[in-house]
């Protein structure tokens, strides 16, 4: 009953304290960092995130390297639903890339980063 109790105890505290699940707080890339919109050209022309790169899902096997040389730079993906923006950060991974951030959809980026979409 005691463990039941301090437990509860702790949930509320986060709750007052106005902790946040990592989809819903806000981030702040660092000053170096590249923003992937990992959609089609198409998708991409229609509006993304203010100061997103395009580099479509299907090549960042072939290409990430010419848009992010460094391993180490902090990278953050969106695409437009999340499972594209899942597909390239797992395929960042694999090529050693130390820092990246999967953002999910583009619309979870944008509350996430604050950022404007731009044309």
């Amino acid at each position: 009953m005691k463990k039941l109790l301090v437990m509860l105890c702790g949930v509320m505290l986060l709750v007052v304290s106005g902790c946040c699940s990592p989809g819903q707080c806000k981030i702040t890339m660092e000053k170096n960092a590249v923003l992937l919109d990992v959609r089609t050209p198409a998708e991409y022309q229609k509006g993304y995130l203010q100061g997103a790169i395009n580099l479509p899902q299907a090549d960042v096997d072939t290409k990430a390297a010419a848009v992010v040389p460094s391993k180490d730079t902090p990278v953050y993906v969106y695409c437009r639903g999340g499972r594209e923006a899942t597909m390239a950060t797992e395929k960042l991974l694999k090529q050693g890339y130390t820092d990246v951030h999967n953002l999910g959809a583009m619309k979870n980026a944008q509350k996430r980063l604050g950022l404007p979409t731009a044309k």
